[in-house]
This record gives structure tokens, sequence and C-alpha cells, in this order.
């Protein structure tokens, strides 16, 4: 038996066919009419097939997506090209939910036309769970983190009293209670120091963006550290193509701060560090950091972003880790690229628009 010439010449056979399949399949002409509605789209889209059979295939898209990426879809279908993504559609009554679709056009020779074999399946579930699991996986990330920090900080608070209280019992001329004291209290601002990093890439906050412009925010960095690069002997330029891009402020700002603090202890004498910017493909605009300091041995690059890990001798390795989980948080990245001995040089790689193209742009009229 040929089930292809069967479903063909059976509608009873091919309904009962398309039920098996897990997702619902529309056939749309490429003017967007909808030809045809296999059983599935009553459990996820909520219409019967017939509701949908003659109707505009935009009755699926939200509001938002009319102007723009419904269009784009059309678009590519008529120049026979594939779209494979995952989108937002909305329900028959108007609920919204994630779904993979694909979309690959055909030809008919019994109709004598084109059309587009559209693929619909409901992943929202699927999403949801990701979400909960990751945020589950981050929430018992923070509670140990504050855990650690709280029995640490106590500690802490006693010791630095108690060595005070020490000091000043054995104070003698010509001791060295002064030193010892110094020596105890440098290691405790740092231990307060660690843990106040700890908790702030535990409770790393939301992002609140707004327009930034680059230009603006690297010269408050040089402002900030030109007097500090002046005394180690450092040069400190920029190269910037002034870029308005939607940050968070702060945040980028503290990314930038722990880059050429890095940068200032990597140059052991006169150096330079140059910050520059271009904007790279189409939607990404790179912030560069880069500098003549001693490098990062290629071991050690695959691991420098890992929380605690360090190639100071002294160092915790927790700063590089809180410049990701921001960069992470503007949807964006932190790469670099570094030989010993030879400098490395820290890209920012941040989105000048977080909407993919084919949301923000007609394609028919680039």
């Amino acid at each position: 038996m040929d089930l292809l010439e069967a479903c063909c010449k059976s509608r009873v056979l091919w309904e009962q066919v398309s039920r098996c399949l897990d997702k619902a399949i529309l056939i749309v002409d490429f003017d967007g009419r909808i030809l045809f509605a296999s059983p599935v789209v009553e459990s996820t889209l909520g219409y019967l097939p017939e509701e949908l059979a003659e109707r505009e295939f935009s009755v699926l898209f939200t509001v938002e997506d009319l102007d723009y990426l419904y269009p784009n879809l059309l678009y590519l279908v008529q120049s026979f090209s594939v779209f494979e993504d995952e989108l937002m559609l909305t329900r028959k009554d108007g609920t919204r939910f994630i779904a993979q679709m694909i979309i690959r056009t055909c030809s008919d020779p019994s109709l004598n036309c084109h059309v587009a074999i559209v693929s619909i399946q409901d992943i929202d579930r699927q999403k949801q769970l990701e979400r909960f699991l990751e945020q589950s996986h981050h929430e018992d990330f923070v509670k140990v983190a504050n855990g650690i920090a709280h029995e640490i900080r106590n500690p802490l608070v006693g010791i630095g009293g108690f060595v005070r209280r020490l000091c000043k019992i054995c104070e003698s001329p010509g001791g060295h209670h002064d030193r010892y004291y110094g020596y105890i209290m440098e290691n405790l601002h740092k231990i307060e120091s660690l843990v106040k990093k700890i908790e702030f890439f535990a409770r790393l906050p939301v992002p609140h963006f707004s327009q930034v412009s680059l230009e603006d925010l690297v010269g408050e960095l040089l402002a900030l550290y030109g007097k500090k690069a002046e005394e180690r002997e450092v040069t400190l330029t920029t190269d910037i193509q002034d870029q308005v891009l939607l940050l968070d402020r702060a945040l980028i700002a503290r990314v930038l701060s722990i880059l050429v603090e890095n940068a200032l202890e990597a140059i052991a004498g006169p150096g330079r560090i140059c910050i520059f910017s271009e904007v790279v493909k189409e939607n990404e605009c790179v912030l560069s950091v880069m500098d003549t300091g001693r490098g990062i041995p290629p071991k050690d690059l695959p691991h420098i972003f890992n929380p605690f890990f360090s190639t100071k001798p002294q160092g915790a390795g927790m700063d590089l880790a809180i410049a990701r989980r921001i960069m992470k948080s503007h949807q964006g990245s932190i790469t670099v690229q570094s030989n010993g001995g030879e400098g490395a040089t820290f890209a920012l790689h941040l989105p000048l628009e977080r909407r993919r193209k084919i949301r923000t742009c007609l394609m028919n009229e680039e």
C-alpha cells in the first residue's frame, strides 16, 4: 500500500494519519490564506480545522508581529526560503504561547500553484520548565553563597574587634604590634571584599536599561582611572565610535572598571591600555580593552571566567565571573585573546538591537 497515494485519495485516512502527528500542520498559499489545517490545530491553537480554512494566516500572530514578522514570513515563502525558529503565537481564546514553527514551500501540480507547509509545535510548557530548572539552580546557588557570606562575615567582625583590643593591650615601645596589626587588618579587608563580590555575583541586580552613549561612558572611566594610570606610567587611550546603546549604565561601567583594573595590574612597568569600539556584523557593537601587560597563558584561557579561578597569587577570581554574568544579563558576551607575555584584549559583545532583524524591518525593502 502506498500511504502517500492513499492519503491523497482518502480525506478520512489523511485526517487519521495527521492526528498521529504531534505538530499542527497548515497549508498556506503565497498570499497567506490557509487552505488546510490538520486536526491537531484544535489542541494546539484552539481552532477546529474548518474554522481556519480560508482564513488569513495572520490570525495566529500577535499584534506586535503584524508589522514586520508576518510580512517577512510571507516574503520568505514567496522567495522559496525555509524558516525555522521559535516565536510567540496566539490561540483562539487570545492566550499566547511559544511555538516552534517550520515553514517550507512546495509546488502542487494538481492545483497548479505553490503552497507553504507550516508546522507548529507548542513548546511553551517546555520553555517554562527550562526557566523553572534554571531559576531553581540559581536560587540554590544564591542560598549557598548567602550562607557562606553570612558565616564568614560574622566571625570577621569579631576577629577585627578582638585584634584591635589585643593591639592596645600589647602596645610597647619599639614593638612590632603595629606591623602585625596592619598585616592582619589588610587580610581581613581582603576577605571582606571577597564576601561582597560573592554576594554581588549571587544577587546580580536585574538590569535597568536606558540609552547610553559609549563615548560618555568611556569618558567617565578615563576620568576615574586617568591619575592612577599616570602614576603607574601607563598610557590610557581611547578610540570610540560613538554609539548609543540600550544598557544598564552602572553594570557595564562595572565591567569596564574590572577590565581596566586587571589591565593595570598586568602591566609591570611603563605600558599602554587602549579602549576602542567597532560595529561588527549587522547587530553587534564590540567594546574592547587592550593592554600590553604580561598576558594570559594559553592553558589558563578556558578557565579565567570561572568563579574563584585566578592567575594572581593572591586573587580569588570573582571579578571576571561577575563581568561574564553582567554581559549575559545584557544578552551579550565577553571574550578574550591573549598570548602569554604579549598582553591581552578583552572584548564586550553588545547587541545594538535585542530583537531579531526579522522583527524590526521589512525584508522586501532591503
